[in-house]
């Protein structure tokens, strides 16, 4: 019963998210298939958790009839919606080689090592997800119990067993309920609370942040870079531990990166159709960040509101783009914000909900942190959860600066706005526990960690094109 509660539970929010990502994408498809796919489950499942928490805040209960009702009312819209509006087809496919044709003993070792990637990240999530009873803190005292407290209740819970009710606005209550609500829904389905079923869900997010990873880099390269970039994050240790286990920030990762990289995408782009899509991708993958933890509202939403104008302002200025269809773009951002964010705004405020790691932001003080400075240079440089990936990621933004601050720009400015603004707050705030314990200062990593292998994978084909020439001509010399 496990395996049917996983299929259709994971089936049916996938087929409406893929459904709905095809009318986004209007006529011109902006998307690779599987691309598609894999975007179409993260938004799917997230966005059909929303209208489930709209249901309960109805007073509906948290019972199977309710998420069902939900699916399938969204899966009919989507189908019926596809008749009248303007949509790609689903098999539509982008592939073009952006690059030169390379020695075929490459392909192999690179798909050799995606391959392992892949097979490591199944046998890791099958190990810790699936053989081993839930442990992490997080875990039994966040994510699984809130969603066996819901599965429980049939209500959407704010005050956890042995919790103050004075106190459960400031705890974990205070965090969006998607994930616990997912959990729930596949129990619902089940007809019985089991932890491997709703810890399955996590390595999905993980092998969909992989993909996107791969088909954001096909966009500019070619299938070897692409493998390059996916086996990179891949190799990542810490994001692999997060991707295979329990946490909600692997989770939090892949809708970060599908909302920055479809921005990148539009920014990119030299087809108006194409920029106009990926700017609608965009603005619901903005929105549904509100709605995944209290840092997606609070730390990345912001800024990315904030390059989006800035690249909006720069179209208006070069009058690369009418101001009627930027108009249009804003009303979309608008609508999508006004659609998901207010109403988990409205019920934080309404229940006196805090905004922070578990904790209010209006509690951390002001003040300089002895410590964190070298606690976090430790964690970047010294520790193998990154691997040698930020020495490279730092060295390869001094030297192809050019290329990180031009066409790059985008993804290099919404990451430095995130990783200057938390390193700032484990520096001045009694958050530098967090960082000195190393925490949530990995975790913040974690939740970057696909918009930073893109940059890093995008800058090494910008060193390698040039470096490549000199060789051949070295060579062609050599001959002669």
């Amino acid at each position: 019963m496990s395996i049917v509660a996983f299929i259709i539970g994971t089936l049916l929010p996938a087929i409406s998210g893929l459904l709905l990502l095809t009318m986004l994408e209007g006529r011109n498809p902006a998307l690779f298939f599987w691309e598609r796919v894999a975007l179409g489950f993260v938004f799917g499942l997230t966005f059909t958790m929303f209208l489930a928490f709209l249901c309960t805040v109805a007073s509906l209960p948290l019972m199977l009839p309710v998420f069902l009702g939900v699916q399938i009312v969204v899966l009919a819209a989507s189908f019926i919606l596809r008749r009248f509006l303007p949509h790609a087809p689903l098999r539509s496919s982008r592939m073009t080689d952006a690059s030169p044709a390379v020695s075929p003993w490459i392909t192999i070792t690179l798909q050799t090592l995606l391959l392992w990637v892949i097979v490591k990240a199944v046998i890791s999530g099958v190990v810790f997800l699936l053989m081993t009873p839930t442990y992490l803190d997080d875990s039994l005292t966040n994510w699984d119990l809130r969603g066996k407290v819901y599965y429980v209740d049939h209500a959407l819970t704010l005050v956890m067993p042995n919790e103050d009710p004075s106190t459960s606005p400031r705890g974990v209550s205070s965090y969006p309920p998607t994930v616990p609500l997912a959990k729930d829904w596949l129990a619902q389905l089940a007809g019985n609370w089991n932890d491997p079923l709703v810890n399955s869900i996590h390595i999905l997010w993980y092998l969909c942040a992989l993909a996107l990873v791969y088909y954001a880099v096909r966009r500019y390269a070619s299938r070897e870079w692409a493998m390059l970039g996916a086996y990179i994050l891949g190799s990542m240790p810490l994001y692999l531990m997060h991707g295979a286990n329990a946490y909600a920030d692997a989770f939090v990762s892949v809708h970060v990166f599908a909302a920055v990289s479809m921005l990148f995408h539009a920014g990119r782009s030299t087809d108006d159709d194409d920029r106009w899509a990926y700017m609608r991708i965009a603005a619901v993958g903005g929105a549904l960040l509100s709605f995944t933890k209290n840092e997606g509202m609070i730390v990345y939403l912001p800024p990315f509101l904030l390059v989006a104008a800035a690249l909006l302002w720069t179209w208006y200025r070069s009058k690369k783009i009418p101001a009627a269809t930027i108009g249009r773009m804003l009303l979309c951002f608008a609508v999508a914000l006004i659609a998901i964010t207010i109403p988990w705004l409205l019920f934080k405020w309404s229940h006196h909900l805090t905004f922070g790691n578990a904790k209010p932001f209006t509690s951390l003080g002001i003040g300089w942190q002895p410590g964190v400075l070298t606690s976090i240079f430790i964690n970047t440089f010294f520790e193998g959860n990154w691997l040698l990936l930020f020495p490279l990621l730092f060295l390869l933004f001094i030297w192809r600066w050019k290329t990180a601050f031009t066409g790059l720009i985008i993804l290099t400015a919404y990451f430095l706005i995130i990783y200057i603004g938390q390193g700032s707050l484990y520096l001045f705030t009694r958050l530098s526990m967090e960082a000195l314990m190393q925490t949530g200062y990995a975790r913040g990593l974690v939740q970057l960690m696909p918009v930073a292998v893109l940059l890093t994978t995008l800058l090494l084909k910008d060193v390698w094109q040039p470096l490549a020439k000199a060789l051949a001509r070295e060579g062609e010399i050599q001959t002669g």
